[in-house]
């Protein structure tokens, strides 16, 4: 089981078109089923929308602010969600926040 993370800075008031641009697993080879764990630190206020493909899987959503590596299962934000083949996969993430703020990923991918 592929697991992608990512640990990425955000700047206050900016948006990361991509948390996980440029994983081999951006464009998955295969079918997958993901998982996807997200946190963020506390002193900010973190937002992501997940895509794959055309689908959108998650609206804009707020993040948990563990201020940590995502710890399964209590972080889980959401899954079982397909992915497949070819269709990209855009972990999109926004900080509403006044300073910089960090997100944590985990993404697990599953053969389907």
């Amino acid at each position: 089981m592929p697991r992608v993370q990512t640990v990425t800075s955000v700047a206050a008031g900016a948006v990361n078109a991509n948390l996980i641009a440029g994983s081999v697993y951006e464009l998955p080879d295969r079918h997958y089923w993901g998982r996807l764990a997200l946190t963020a630190e506390a002193a900010g206020e973190s937002r992501v929308t997940v895509q794959v493909g055309d689908k959108v899987q998650l609206e804009e959503s707020s993040v948990s602010r563990a201020n940590r590596i995502p710890i399964l299962p209590d972080d889980i934000l959401l899954d079982r969600f397909p992915c497949p083949r070819g269709k990209r996969i855009v972990i999109k993430g926004r900080n509403t926040g006044a300073g910089a703020n960090t997100i944590f990923v985990t993404l697990d991918l599953t053969p389907a």
